[in-house]
């Protein structure tokens, strides 16, 4: 009973390692990179505000 446990953890342990190697679609691929870019304008844009941020601060200082 034991070693018919083992050789079934065994398989399910091989089977998952090779679940990297399944060749995605397109469809699935821009769908697993939607987080990815949501993140990516979210970065851009708190970059972008941070430096309009330090152009003001910049300015305020030159005028007094």
């Amino acid at each position: 009973m034991k070693i018919k446990s083992l050789l079934l953890c065994a398989c399910v342990l091989l089977l998952s390692a090779c679940g990297d190697k399944v060749p995605e679609s397109k469809a699935a691929k821009e769908v697993g990179n939607i987080p990815k870019q949501t993140l990516d304008k979210a970065v851009s844009g708190t970059e972008n505000a941070m430096q309009k941020s330090d152009e003001r601060n910049k300015s305020e200082d030159k005028k007094q």
